[in-house]
């Protein structure tokens, strides 16, 4: 039988290029890569997209994915300026501006939806092995965490933008920084 408690780890982000890793003073479950749950209940590198950990408190499940986000998010913006500037008619329907955003943010859209789709076939997978749940259903959340030093701006936008993309499929998406986490998490498992 899986312990869940056996996958308790200390929520940080993946190494950057000069091997520094930014982490938080707190734990969740360990979803992804050799050492999560995923890969001890039978789902393989590659075989489903999943987010970094999660946290769960009754029917309750927020996902976390860490990421940095800043040259996504740049690139988002960069299309829809250049779509934006390359209409002959510079006065676009909001139905027009609507499609534009659409678009830029399609490429992070699609990869948190494969994220979330993933870590609920995970965490299903596992609800059923410990009979953890029985016969309830799992309210599902995600919170997204990006680097403290992503731009303040760049932040601003991806916490208002993603949510507004993810909505219809998700519901309820939050965007923060490491150093805000505290404030987002669903509960918190202090480091010892």
């Amino acid at each position: 039988m899986i312990n869940k408690a056996d996958y308790l780890q200390q929520i940080k982000h993946a190494s950057c290029e000069l091997g520094l890793q930014e982490s938080s003073d707190f734990h969740a479950f360990k979803l992804d890569d050799n050492d999560g749950i995923a890969k001890s209940i039978g789902f393989h590198a590659g075989m489903v997209n999943k987010v970094d950990y999660f946290l769960a408190k009754d029917i309750n499940v927020q996902l976390i994915e860490l990421s940095d986000l800043e040259e996504s998010a740049r690139n988002c913006q960069q299309y829809i300026i250049d779509n934006r500037l390359n209409q002959e008619n510079s006065q676009l329907t909001e139905a027009a501006r609507k499609v534009i955003r659409k678009e830029a943010w399609r490429p992070l859209t699609d990869e948190f939806i494969k994220k979330w789709s993933g870590s609920i076939a995970v965490i299903e997978r596992l609800y059923r092995k410990t009979n953890e749940l029985m016969d309830i259903d799992p309210k599902y959340t995600l919170l997204i965490v990006c680097k403290n030093r992503t731009d303040v701006r760049i932040l601003e936008e991806l916490g208002k933008q993603l949510p507004r993309q993810l909505s219809g499929m998700m519901g309820n998406v939050k965007v923060c920084n490491t150093e805000k986490l505290e404030q987002f998490l669903l509960y918190l498992h202090p480091s010892a």
